[in-house]
């Protein structure tokens, strides 16, 4: 009979030893991390001309619905023709005489966002608690109180929906910092307005 050649295996397995698995000899693959928002949010808010508080509340991995209510101070003067606050529609810019109004408006909100950025930072090793990441959004608010803000007839208020990108980022354990730019339709029952909408302010957050 012709003389075999033995391979290492094979000698091992002659000598009574157990049979050896590449798959036993590597170890399995570590799972992903699971990236998504928090679960549950509540923020109080200082923003511009204003203050909110506020729940955010997870629908998907990096999606959230954010509802709440704030004041909000608005202004106007036709010595200074801004076209409005947040609150306010300017039905006639043209209106024969000169006036100006001012008052702190309550109001309830909404918000629909996408944290498209929540995965990416994490995996970047950032800190994205509290949602620290870039987001789009869908806002909407209704004002609650017409006195003393809409006191001559030229006034209307107005109720802004809109499109918004924003950032979060963590200033500390519970402080963090938010920014946003978009665009807003003022909507009252006698006009619709077209606004560039720009948003910033501190909140804390548990």
């Amino acid at each position: 009979m012709p003389n075999r050649i033995l391979g290492g295996g094979s000698l091992w397995l002659l000598m009574g030893g157990p049979a050896l698995s590449s798959a036993q000899s590597l170890p399995a693959p570590a799972a992903p991390p699971v990236v998504e928002v928090e679960r549950g949010l509540t923020a109080v808010s200082i923003n511009y001309l204003g203050g909110s508080i506020s729940q955010e509340r997870r629908l998907g991995s990096s999606i959230t619905l954010t509802y709440g209510a704030g004041a909000h101070y608005s202004f106007y003067s036709t010595s200074l023709p801004i076209g409005g606050t947040r609150f306010i529609n300017v039905v006639d810019p043209y209106f024969g005489r000169d006036y100006r109004t001012s008052g702190l408006t309550p109001y309830v909100f909404g918000e629909l966002r996408l944290y498209h950025t929540l995965f990416r930072r994490a995996q970047a090793g950032r800190n994205t608690a509290h949602n620290a990441a870039n987001y789009v959004a869908l806002f909407g608010e209704a004002p609650l109180a017409k006195r003393p803000l809409i006191n001559v007839p030229n006034l209307a208020l107005a109720s802004p929906v809109g499109l918004k990108y924003g950032l979060r980022r963590n200033l500390a354990r519970h402080l963090y910092a938010e920014g946003s730019v978009g665009l807003a339709a003022k909507i009252s029952h006698r006009q619709r307005t077209l606004l560039p909408r720009l948003d910033g302010g501190l909140s804390w957050s548990w």
